[in-house]
């Protein structure tokens, strides 16, 4: 073979080697980096601490904080849907009761409920219902309780809330653990066992599989981000199991995923936890592997700001981010969609 051959061997040589290297390296990088996508930006105003509630495959975003023309915090009774199908968002009717924060929202078949929060003074314990067929809301049973920053969730047609913040001017700080179930059929409230957390949490997370409910993380009132994680049943007795810490280092674990004001989904039965705050926002993207009791973060990190009091929901096999804060006081109104690579 003469030389010019030989050369356009090596030349052919290089460049299947670089073309494949090119490719591996392309593949590799994009294992966990492509999961996060943005989509239709929230139609109301830059808002956090909001409550949600999904129905039918819609999420419904109302009250919460906003950040006005003065750059002041102004809380507001808003209300918007979002179809994932089709990437909108529309205005439904204004929440009905005092504007406010941390509220709490879920739904039981068509309907949806939202309540508990605080007005900027006082804790609240006012209730009310969404019917998305005529697009009103109808006060119900309050909470025997005034709570803000706390827990909700559906079980077998039944809502449940429980923990967050019971603050008055009188006892200053004060965090609790009771939980309530609400019975929409005769719009009651009963008093259900407490979560035996060994502190108090306030903006804890919560989500459910296979009609078993989780709660995890919060703030203690003093600000320190709490490691306990419990599963609730409550087809059994004593309904509360203490799960694995959400703080873990054996032989088997290492993490770190004590954080309050995270935002949680469960996409085909595989629970996802994103962002909150352990001191400053976080980013970082959670899975939980339910038969196992671990948690893994191999998942690619959120794509948009980091961020706190943010809403988390599910649709189909994506799940959703919008709103919240990034810890001082930039709100945002972005919207992403996260596509796990599992």
């Amino acid at each position: 073979m003469n030389k010019k051959n030989w050369l356009l061997v090596l030349l052919a040589f290089v460049f299947t080697v670089t073309t494949f290297s090119s490719c591996k390296k392309s593949d590799s990088d994009t294992d966990k980096s492509d999961e996060w996508f943005q989509k239709a930006a929230f139609k109301g105003p830059v808002t956090s601490s909001a409550a949600s509630f999904l129905i039918n495959n819609i999420a419904y975003i109302t009250t919460g904080a906003t950040t006005n023309a003065a750059g002041k915090t102004a809380y507001i009774k808003d209300t918007y849907a979002y179809d994932a199908a089709s990437d909108t968002w529309s205005e439904k009717a204004a929440f009905p009761g005092e504007a406010r924060i941390g509220a709490v929202g879920f739904a039981i078949g068509n309907v949806g409920y939202v309540g508990a929060g605080n007005n900027g003074t006082d804790n609240l314990s006012d209730f009310y219902k969404f019917d998305m067929s005529s697009n009103t809301w109808t006060q119900i049973a309050s909470l025997p309780i005034a709570v803000n920053g706390a827990v909700a969730f559906t079980v077998n047609g039944v809502g449940y809330v429980g923990t967050g913040s019971t603050t008055t001017a009188s006892s200053g700080k004060k965090n609790t653990t009771a939980f309530y179930k609400y019975n929409a059929s005769s719009n009651t409230w009963e008093t259900i066992a407490d979560i035996p957390y060994t502190e108090k949490p306030n903006a804890a997370f919560s989500f459910v599989v296979n009609n078993v409910a989780y709660v995890g993380g919060g703030s203690t009132a003093g600000g320190a981000a709490i490691k306990d994680f419990y599963k609730f049943d409550p087809s059994k007795e004593n309904p509360w199991t203490k799960l694995n810490d959400l703080n873990r280092s054996d032989d088997s674990y290492t993490y770190s995923l004590a954080r309050s004001n995270a935002s949680a989904f469960v996409i085909n039965g595989t629970p996802f936890v994103v962002g909150g705050s352990n001191g400053s926002v976080i980013n970082t993207t959670w899975k939980y592997n339910v038969g196992g009791d671990y948690w893994t973060n191999d998942n690619g990190v959120f794509a948009g700001p980091a961020r706190k009091d943010a809403i988390g929901f599910a649709v189909g096999n994506n799940g959703y981010i919008t709103t919240g804060i990034n810890g001082s006081s930039t709100r945002y109104d972005d919207t992403w969609m996260f596509t796990p690579i599992y």
